[in-house]
């Protein structure tokens, strides 16, 4: 009896400390900053066609797993895609087949894409947005429940002046992936 209960209570702990808020700091009255939307590390920095950026950001098990909104803007759409597998979130060109939820965010810069990524444990991911709402910068958009990637695709590459490498570790909205020069 004794030893079941200090499993019961082992997996509590595990779950309160893997579910856990992060502490924000950041007050955000720039407009121009693009922060990053997850805990976790940068996998890949790619440039796409179109003048875009696009950051994928792997949360492993010990990262906070909630996202949050990185640039004020109005929910332009919100797309679950259902097809998709359960690959390991680590493996860039693997898990960009994984299920996933995109919300487009119209901002003042163009279309900012978050795609929260399913990894191969609990599968399953929770998004807060409603199509059509206005969200300020570092508001809660969701949860991924256990193992995940996050990916942002940023519009005006040119004009945007990028802070971040491959490998960075990113803190949520407390980390800045970089700023609009003009």
């Amino acid at each position: 009896m004794k030893l079941i209960i200090t499993i019961a209570i082992i997996i509590l702990l595990l779950l309160l400390w893997f579910y856990r808020h992060p502490l924000n700091r950041n007050i955000f009255k720039n407009r121009n900053i693009i922060y990053s939307p997850a805990y976790g590390r940068i996998l890949k920095v790619q440039y796409l066609k179109g003048d875009k950026i696009h950051i994928a950001i792997f949360l492993s098990p010990y990262d906070i797993h909630r996202q949050y909104i990185p640039i004020s803007g109005r929910v332009k759409k919100i797309l679950y895609d259902r097809t998709g597998k359960f690959n390991i979130a680590y493996k860039f060109n693997k898990s960009n087949k994984n299920e996933k939820f995109i919300t487009i965010l119209d901002t003042d810069r163009g279309d900012v894409i978050i795609y929260q990524i399913a990894g191969i444990l609990v599968r399953r991911i929770s998004n807060y947005m409603r199509v059509g709402e206005y969200v300020d910068t570092g508001v809660e958009m969701g949860i991924i429940h256990f193992g995940s990637r996050v990916d942002i695709t940023i519009p005006n590459a040119s004009s945007f002046n990028l802070l971040v490498n491959e490998g960075e570790y990113m803190r949520g909205i407390n980390s800045k992936i970089g700023y609009y020069i003009r």
